[in-house]
């Protein structure tokens, strides 16, 4: 027993001494990380052994995906996770190592060195509804209205009225964790015109505003955050009715209506929380239309531009270029092109696409801030770090 115990404590220390992340060794779009696998103690010691690396490099699959996808997604649909993905898990395998094992009277247990296709595990991810574009839309101007309580005329920003929010509180909560950058008001004072003051727009008229305030992406619509009673055998007014603008196409690239809950007495404590998850499930659900008609970035690869906002100080813009310098397989002949008063531009050539870089960025460890990507074009990126 006292070998077992030293033996879990010593990979336990190899494991996390080493870092969740390890720097990929010269391939673009690949992460690679050490994984301890575990199986039970059945059939003879290869056999044991086997399984546990197979259980390795299913979690560290499993540890990937848990990076690129939005922790309220995770929760809602682990199942559709399961079958759609981590059921193939192998197939975003680039390759595998075994540093150590062993085999015990109870269970099997693998340190294993796995490298991660995450390019090709976010373009399943994509096709299957899970990954969510957030952070590589250009800023989101969100024209939804918001029926608030009973009786009450909807709430909307541009409509004049003063306090208004650019987005509807459960609206922007979901978009704010999703890292999504929103296009305030102000942007807009004095130039809406007045057929346009109305709770509902059409589409034309939301491109329009969109093309004013330069959005990439305009959400309209609307949504009802309180509980309603209605007749057994009805169903209630839709919680949800949601749309979603590409303006660079100038049109659709999402549709949501979402019923949400029914109530037919009187609603108790728990109803308003179950009609705002109603429309932040609604929320998600048009951004993961967004991510599957979504338009791949090109592959790419030469000189890029880099800018950077968001640098509170010369040393935050040091552990950035550090951190990026580390990228040998996608990143070569990094300099500062400029900087000044809280941004900066760097130069840099990209064995890769801009798309993959900023994949890459996503889950680096920056210290004190984090990386937020504001748009992606082939030939140029923009971030913005933020302080935890």
């Amino acid at each position: 027993m006292r070998r077992v115990t030293w033996l879990g404590v010593v990979l336990a220390v190899l494991v996390w001494g080493a870092g969740a992340w390890a720097a990929p060794a010269g391939t673009a779009g690949v992460v690679t990380l050490r994984v301890l696998g575990r199986a039970a103690a059945v059939g003879d010691e290869a056999a044991r052994r086997d399984a546990a690396v197979a259980d390795a490099r299913r979690r560290a699959v499993a540890r990937v995906v848990v990076s690129m996808v939005d922790p309220a997604t995770l929760r809602k649909r682990l199942g559709e996770l399961e079958a759609k993905v981590l059921a193939r898990a192998d197939q975003f395998v680039r390759s595998y190592t075994l540093e150590a094992s062993y085999s015990g009277e109870k269970e099997a247990l693998a340190l294993v060195e796995v490298a991660v296709d995450r390019a090709a595990l976010d373009r399943a991810l994509a096709g299957a509804g899970l990954r969510l574009p957030a952070l590589r839309r250009a800023p989101v101007l969100v024209l939804v209205s918001e029926e608030a309580a009973p009786g009450r005329p909807p709430v909307y920003w541009w409509s004049g009225s003063p306090g208004a929010p650019a987005a509807p509180p459960p609206v922007a909560e979901v978009l704010k964790s999703l890292g999504v950058r929103l296009i305030q008001p102000a942007v807009l004072a004095g130039r809406i015109p007045p057929e346009a003051r109305q709770p509902v727009l059409n589409e034309k008229q939301a491109l329009e505003l969109g093309r004013l305030a330069g959005a990439g992406l305009v959400i309209l619509g609307r949504v009802r955050t309180y509980p309603l009673v209605t007749p057994e055998g009805e169903e209630p007014p839709p919680v949800a009715q949601l749309m979603a603008l590409d303006v660079a196409q100038g049109k659709a690239v999402a549709l949501v209506e979402a019923v949400g809950p029914a109530f037919h007495l009187t609603p108790g404590p728990a109803a308003g929380p179950a009609v705002r998850e109603a429309v932040q499930q609604a929320v998600r659900e048009l951004l993961e239309q967004v991510a599957r008609n979504a338009p791949e970035v090109a592959a790419g690869g030469g000189e890029v531009s880099l800018t950077l906002t968001g640098v509170r100080s010369l040393a935050d813009l040091m552990r950035f270029e550090k951190v990026l310098a580390s990228l040998t397989g996608l990143v070569g002949d990094l300099r500062r092109d400029s900087a000044g008063a809280g941004w900066a531009r760097l130069r840099l050539k990209l064995n890769g696409s801009t798309g993959q870089l900023a994949d890459r960025l996503l889950v680096q460890d920056f210290g004190d801030f984090l990386v937020n990507v504001v748009e992606v074009r082939p030939d140029a990126l923009k971030l913005m770090l933020i302080p935890k």
